[in-house]
């Protein structure tokens, strides 16, 4: 399973009651209120957990969690990929 596939299934079933659909790499997080800048922080911990990184505070900001591609792009950075 790849990072987006990851995180668009945990967004779906955190977020949107399962239901993902219209969810896609590119959908506006924040800006469609799909997860509120206080959620970033429990999606860093299931990032985190699942992942076995650690994202520094620094880099808890919304422009790293504006998309799921964002985000994986982050999980990558971390990974060392």
């Amino acid at each position: 399973m790849t990072a987006q596939d990851f995180l668009l299934e945990c967004i779906a079933d955190s977020w949107l009651d399962g239901n993902g659909e219209g969810l896609s790499a590119d959908t506006p997080l924040l800006e469609f209120n799909i997860i509120s800048s206080a959620e970033i922080f429990d999606l860093v911990h299931v990032i985190q957990a699942e992942f076995g990184i650690v994202i520094p505070l620094q880099d808890v900001r919304p422009d790293n969690f504006r998309s799921v591609a964002a985000i994986a792009d982050l999980i990558d950075r971390f990974r060392g990929k």
